[in-house]
């Protein structure tokens, strides 16, 4: 089931044709124009957008680096007492795994499938 678009929605767009076949038709080089300007102001905007979004993501990057090498710092520093190592290796706790008992003693019979 296809919902059919807002009248108003549709009006316009019939209207936005009607106006650009017209400029085509009698004023083509107003057109370029026209499309030239709003094409150099989009363009302009888009720079500005990226321009602020790259700021910002450059001090949010700062400041993450920042706090990285703050923690990383921490657990990097040198102790000035060499701590032992151990010599035992410690053991491996024994799985919990079950063994659950078949019929193992039976064989089949594979004479009838």
């Amino acid at each position: 089931m296809r919902r059919r678009p807002f009248p108003l929605i549709t009006l316009l767009i019939v209207f936005a044709i009607v106006g650009f076949s017209y400029r085509l038709w009698n004023d083509p080089m107003q057109l370029l124009k026209q499309v030239f300007l709003i094409g150099l102001v989009a363009a302009v905007f888009y720079g500005i957008y990226k321009w602020i979004q790259r700021q910002s993501f450059s001090r949010s990057y700062q400041k993450a680096v920042k706090q990285s090498k703050k923690l990383h710092h921490q657990k990097t520093k040198p102790t000035s007492k060499k701590q032992p190592r151990p010599t035992a290796l410690k053991k491996k706790h024994a799985t919990h795994l079950t063994v659950i008992e078949g019929k193992k003693g039976k064989k089949k019979n594979r004479a009838s499938f």
